[in-house]
């Protein structure tokens, strides 16, 4: 373990899809799906600071998203922590740019941030694969956000395969005041 390490910064970059097909649905309400992903330039900041005291303290600029295990940064940290057998806690500071109920991944991109981040902050040597593997019970689109890139998302959205980058262009995005829940959009 880094003992001269006591605080890293991560980018969560937001996500656009560029085309989904829904294929089916699992017996546990999963959508079974075929899309295109590609990571954006669009991104939270967030701040991972060590602390002494046991738990994760989330803050974040946004006073309408939640700071207990109810918000994916939380939860990937707890899952962390719980998976290394971590000493401890971590202070995260969430700065908010990627809009909420977008479609645009931002609380999957926040938790990816929070495994990248805790995995540079405590030098652990969790491989992206094992990062994956840790993101998906925090939502389908979490694994995607580990890597970013390029990518065909299939079964869930698990199942990951490069794809050609595309080439650079700008994008417009626009998102109403009112916002589109993930859950209420596939039922």
């Amino acid at each position: 373990m880094e003992t001269g390490r006591e605080s890293v910064r991560a980018r969560a970059f937001a996500k656009i899809n560029l085309g989904l097909e829904v294929l089916g649905t699992r017996a546990d309400g999963y959508h079974l799906l075929r899309t295109g992903m590609q990571s954006i330039s669009l991104a939270d900041e967030l701040l991972l600071t060590r602390t002494a005291e046991e738990g994760i303290t989330l803050c974040c600029d946004e006073p309408s998203l939640p700071t207990d295990g109810r918000n994916l940064a939380v939860r990937a940290a707890e899952a962390v922590f719980r998976h290394c057998g971590l000493p401890g806690g971590v202070r995260i500071e969430l700065k908010k740019q990627i809009p909420a109920e977008a479609g645009l991944g931002g609380g999957s991109a926040d938790a990816a941030a929070v495994l990248r981040g805790l995995r540079a902050l405590f030098s652990l040597p969790l491989s992206d694969e094992a990062l994956r593997e840790l993101a998906l019970p925090l939502g389908a689109d979490v694994p995607f956000c580990v890597s970013g890139g390029t990518m065909l998302a299939e079964g869930i959205g698990e199942v990951l395969s490069p794809l050609s980058p595309m080439p650079p262009c700008h994008l417009v995005i626009v998102k109403p005041p009112c916002g589109s829940s993930t859950k209420a959009v596939y039922a």
